[in-house]
Parts: C-alpha cells; structure tokens; sequence
C-alpha cells in the first residue's frame, strides 16, 4: 500500500515530501554526532583515571609520613633516623629521601645528635648522607655544622667533602673536608684548615 501510494504522488508532492526528510536529517545528525563526540569523550577521560590510578596508587605507598628507622649494630650501637616526611626512590628501593632528617646514635650512655635540612637513607650500606646546614652533636663540648656529611650508622664514622666547622667554646676551626672516628673523639681535618681563638677576657 505504501509503495502504491508513493507511485500515485504527483513529482511535485515527491519532491515535497524529499524535502522534509532532509530537513529532518538536518536536525537529527548534528544531535547524533554531538552525542556521539560526548560518549568518545567519556571514554577517554573515564580510561585516563583508570590508567592514572595505579600510579597514584604507587606514589602513595612510595610516600611516608613522619618515617623511622633503627636498628643496632654488632657492638650494640644503637640508631635511629626520624623525618617529617620520606619518598622511597622507585629506582632503588633501598633509597629513601628524608625531609628534615634527626640522626641519634647511642653507645652505651653516650649520644650523638645530627640533623639537616634533607638526607638520603640506605637502607642497603646503612649509611646516611645529610645535606643542608648539617648539625653535629657528639655528646661532648664541641659542636660541629657541615654543608654535608655521611654517617655509618652501623660504626658511627662521619666524613664530609662539604666544608666542616668546629665551634668548642671560644675556638673554631674550619676545614674542607673531615672524618671522625668510630667513638667521635678524634676529627681529622683535611683541605684549607684554618682556625680562630679568642683570649678570655
């Protein structure tokens, strides 16, 4: 009946009724490819949390909050490293980055002290390396600051390449690099040392 009917309209009406279903296309297409362009969209985005999650997922368990680590060593040294915070490296786990490090280590009564402004701990060769305004307190009279300095915690031994300052009272001594000792008692100064006394008044 359908076919029937169209074959009984005029050209005139043919033409007519072509016209309204272009106009109709017209309306309808720009509508399914707009929704067609948002479904795509969604996609991408919805696909790029997916993807994103696991990294973040990463970041988070790679990220600490106020960390700490200790141990003792074979003599019985005791240590322990705090922060503010800490990053374990995803190129080797066994380097942590520590934000506002505090060194102590205790052998026996004796205590040692070192902060910094950053440190990097491993966990592999029980070392930490403290750099920025490094601070050195070795339970004694005098008080020593470094630009860096690298700590055995397993032995206690200090050493830095970045400058040394040695403050006991009215004495300083500066020095390019240094060492001390397992005990703390003997620093070896090396590179430009230079030093200033003051007469007691």
């Amino acid at each position: 009946m359908a076919m029937g009917a169209a074959n009984l309209m005029t050209p005139a009406e043919r033409r007519a009724r072509r016209l309204v279903q272009v106009r109709r296309l017209r309306r309808i297409l720009p509508i399914a490819a707009i929704a067609l362009l948002a479904i795509c969209l969604l996609q991408v985005v919805v696909g790029g949390f997916s993807g994103a999650t696991p990294e973040a997922a990463q970041a988070d368990a790679a990220r600490m909050l106020s960390p700490r680590f200790s141990g003792r060593a074979p003599d019985g040294r005791r240590f322990a490293i705090t922060g503010e915070s800490g990053v374990r490296s995803e190129a080797d786990l066994n380097q942590i980055d520590i934000a506002a490090p505090v060194l102590t280590l205790q052998d026996g009564e004796r205590i040692q002290r070192m902060t910094a402004r950053t440190g990097v701990y491993d966990e592999a060769a029980h070392t930490l390396r403290l750099i920025g305004e490094v601070k050195i307190d070795t339970g004694g009279q005098a008080q020593l600051s470094a630009r860096e300095a690298v700590i055995d915690t397993r032995t206690g031994a200090i050493s830095g390449q970045k400058g040394l300052t040695v403050q006991a009272g009215a004495r300083e001594v500066q020095a390019d690099s240094f060492a001390t000792d397992e005990d703390g008692d003997r620093i070896i100064l090396k590179g430009g040392v230079r030093g200033r006394l003051e007469a007691p008044r």
